[in-house]
């Protein structure tokens, strides 16, 4: 029976949310739980474990490492640890951020090991901590949820997730646990899907039917959440009345996230092969970056191309395309403005390099606009460029079945070159169908080198 593995996070005021949460979870021999709650460095996290465990109707225990994770059990990590999962293994380490655990750190790697059956919980607290960890595990497909911030004692972690966009539902702590179980238990697609999804193909022309009906769900459910509709019967009323509604839907169906540079260890092991591989290489460098967003990616690509090459020579050798389905994320990409926090990450002297100031926010280099080119095509049906050096393709896989995975890593395979890269994001691999197509160069930051020998 498959695991699934809740990460609940929270910091100040959160013993209290934690409690009304444990107290009203159900036995369901299918879900296990670590909690990260942010605690002075010699706190001794067995008192919260004993104040918790007279109304809990599951087990709790003061977390280790190396331990095996077990259903129907809550795992406490310890003061000044960050705690992440290795297939069911749960492993300590000493924390490195402010926040200690850190919450991201463990919702991430929920994310990267049980992909669907992960769940990410926020709970009262100050800070952004879990807002990177939930993001992550919606792109996998998972569920995520926020206490609502009128009944946190600090709201600051719910209202920062929320903010973010990053949470399914807002509801308070000891109603969790039924929604819980719910996503256990009802994890079919609705009477009806089908029908909404070939709509929506005859609407948009877009056909999501080889995309996880799991994620489906959640993005329909969030937009009838939105509309304040009780299902799909009045779903389907409203769509008779609102045909446009349908484009929307299609739009709520695709996920826009990007970010300068994200996974940062990934980019610095891209950098090094990159590095190596220009050393020898004098020919043009053709990139494809499919699923792209609002382009942060591709410019980011871009800067370390011309960081090795220089702006003279990254201008003549260098071309990056780039496609998407999101119009409105398009605009973005193609327009490169881009606020002060989503730069904010960026090293000053590479921000000072690449980027204008515009008064309210900074946009990219003429240089790196010149290099890129974006295009609205949908990846599953359009072709794809030839003799491609390198393809980005982060957070797309994740969304797909398995079919459509194989389907289009056998279309990425025949599109780079012999020994061409591929790149993806830290919660995909290239799977069954991918090891007989590429040969891991750095499994753990997932880069993959095309079979047939090096490019040239």
């Amino acid at each position: 029976m498959p695991l699934f593995l809740a990460g609940i996070g929270a910091s100040a005021g959160g013993l209290e949310a934690v409690r009304a949460l444990l107290s009203h979870l159900p036995l369901t021999r299918k879900l296990a739980y670590v909690v990260a709650q942010h605690q002075a460095a010699d706190f001794n996290a067995q008192k919260l474990v004993d104040l918790v465990q007279p109304n809990c109707p599951l087990r709790v225990e003061v977390a280790q490492s190396g331990r095996t994770l077990l259903p129907d059990h809550v795992y406490w990590l310890p003061a000044g640890q960050d705690g992440r999962v290795d297939g069911k293994v749960l492993l300590l380490a000493p924390g490195s951020g402010v926040s200690k655990p850190s919450v991201d750190s463990l919702l991430q790697s929920l994310a990267t090991n049980f992909g669907s059956r992960a769940l990410g919980v926020i709970l009262s607290g100050a800070g952004g901590d879990g807002v990177l960890g939930c993001r992550a595990i919606q792109a996998a497909g998972g569920l995520t949820m926020a206490q609502s911030p009128e009944t946190a004692r600090f709201p600051g972690m719910p209202t920062a997730a929320i903010q973010a966009g990053v949470v399914d539902r807002i509801l308070d702590a000891e109603k969790m646990g039924n929604l819980l179980l719910q996503r256990l238990t009802d994890r079919e697609a609705p009477p009806g899907m089908a029908t909404l999804l070939e709509l929506v193909q005859r609407a948009t022309g877009v056909d999501f039917r080889g995309y996880k009906e799991e994620t489906l769900q959640r993005r329909l459910q969030r937009r009838l959440n939105g509309l304040k509709l009780p299902g799909l019967e009045a779903y389907f009323e409203l769509v008779r009345r609102r045909p446009e509604e349908l484009s929307q839907l299609q739009q709520d169906f695709l996920v826009s996230l990007s970010g300068f540079f994200r996974d940062p260890e990934c980019f610095a092991a891209l950098s090094g092969e990159l590095k190596a591989w220009l050393l020898h290489h004098r020919g043009p460098v053709r990139v494809w970056v499919p699923a792209c967003a609002t382009g942060e990616e591709v410019y980011s690509l871009a800067m370390l191309l011309v960081e090795m090459l220089g702006a003279e020579q990254a201008s003549q050798r260098c071309s990056l395309e780039a496609c998407d389905l999101n119009s409105v994320a398009l605009e973005t990409a193609r327009r490169g403005i881009y606020s002060a926090e989503a730069v904010s990450k960026l090293e000053p002297t590479r921000l000072q390099r690449h980027f204008v100031s515009t008064g309210n926010g900074y946009r990219v280099s003429e240089l790196l606009r010149s290099m890129c080119r974006f295009q609205q095509q949908d990846v599953l049906t359009a072709p794809i460029p030839e003799r491609l050096d390198l393809i980005s393709c982060r957070n797309l896989l994740i969304y797909l079945q398995s079919g459509l995975q194989g389907e289009l890593l056998r279309r990425f395979r025949k599109s780079l070159r012999p020994g061409g890269l591929l790149f993806l994001a830290p919660s995909e691999t290239t799977g069954t169908v991918g090891a007989t197509l590429f040969t891991p160069v750095d499994k753990q930051h997932r880069l993959y080198r095309s079979r047939g020998g090096l490019s040239a």
